[in-house]
């Protein structure tokens, strides 16, 4: 395991000194994150939200973690491809495997997440339950970042780790609502995010319980529960695994604007807020896949969170590296 693996961010210090998201800029969204807590959280005001019903949802690829220049866990797949065409020299003319040997770009941008989805299930299929999650953790353990070339634990938004510390320490129940797959995710995210197992919500691989030398065994199928956890489907599982609305989410594309609108449209107070990719010299500035959050945002006055104005910094990394250049 490398000294990076599984770095936890979140800023679990709840001294009434610490400044409350300190990597943020002081602005409207700031402002707005800051009063809508003290609002819920404040047993004396008429906004006030009980602690059982403080309920926050999270998308994971592009709101949590860098979603560029592709998705993490389609990078992990493109690793088990080279593996299988390896062991499988028939299957390099065969697509996606000649796609994945060529490094075709373009074949891999055309795809949406139901498509990258597809793919998991081609590739790790049929494989015991166990021998996935080791694969995964192996990953996670020897790969880096193919752009900043750090871990991809440490990938994460470092603004939105505190943001997660800040609502736990306010008794918020933090939910992982995901396009991802269900077991991929679990595998880093407490360890990176500090959300436990139960608490990750994605798209779900069937599984299938079969005995092998009198030992039972979870064996992972070709296809997936329904539905897939995007768009509609990120409602329907919210209710069946929670049970409630969040009072709070985040998300960053079109995926997530179901999530976010039903998260606006109760009784309660509530907060959605939607990340916008647009600072292209510390991350990445794109659109694509968010036109329809973008307008549904400005049409709903929901705050839009600029990576460009509202974070000091993207990564917990590139703050290290900034101070240490500075006293070279």
């Amino acid at each position: 395991m490398t000294d990076h693996a599984y770095n936890i961010n979140i800023d679990t210090d709840t001294s009434t000194h610490a400044e409350p998201l300190a990597s943020w800029q002081d602005g409207p969204t700031k402002r707005a994150i800051l009063k809508f807590v003290q609002q819920v959280t404040d047993k004396s005001s008429s906004t006030y939200v009980p602690v059982a019903e403080r309920i926050a949802a999270f998308d994971n690829d592009g709101t949590l973690w860098c979603e560029k220049p592709s998705y993490t866990q389609e990078i992990f797949i493109i690793k088990y491809f080279h593996e299988q065409a390896e062991r499988h020299p028939e299957l390099r003319e065969v697509q996606p495997f000649k796609a994945f040997l060529e490094n075709d770009r373009a074949y891999f941008q055309a795809l949406s997440i139901q498509e990258v989805g597809k793919l998991v299930l081609q590739a790790v299929a049929d494989l015991p339950q166990e021998e996935y999650v080791q694969k995964v953790r192996t990953f996670f353990e020897e790969t880096l970042h193919p752009h900043y070339q750090r871990p991809f634990t440490e990938m994460a938004y470092a603004p939105m780790m505190e943001l997660i510390g800040y609502l736990r320490q306010h008794e918020f129940q933090v939910y992982l609502v995901t396009g991802g797959e269900t077991d991929f995710v679990r595998e880093i995210a407490e360890k990176m995010y500090g959300i436990p197992r139960s608490h990750v919500i994605g798209s779900a691989v069937m599984v299938k319980l079969e005995t092998y030398h009198d030992q039972p065994m979870l064996v992972r199928q070709k296809s997936m529960l329904e539905p897939f956890n995007e768009g509609t489907g990120k409602v329907v599982n919210i209710h069946v695994h929670i049970g409630q609305q969040p009072i709070l989410a985040v998300g960053n594309s079109n995926g997530d604007l179901d999530m976010l609108l039903y998260t606006e449209h109760q009784s309660r107070p509530h907060l959605p807020l939607l990340i916008h990719h647009d600072d292209s010299e510390r991350e990445f500035a794109y659109e694509r896949g968010a036109e329809r959050a973008l307008q549904a945002a400005t049409l709903h006055d929901w705050n839009i969170i600029s990576m460009k104005n509202d974070f000091k910094h993207i990564f917990s990394f590139a703050q290290i590296d900034a101070t240490y250049s500075v006293h070279q």
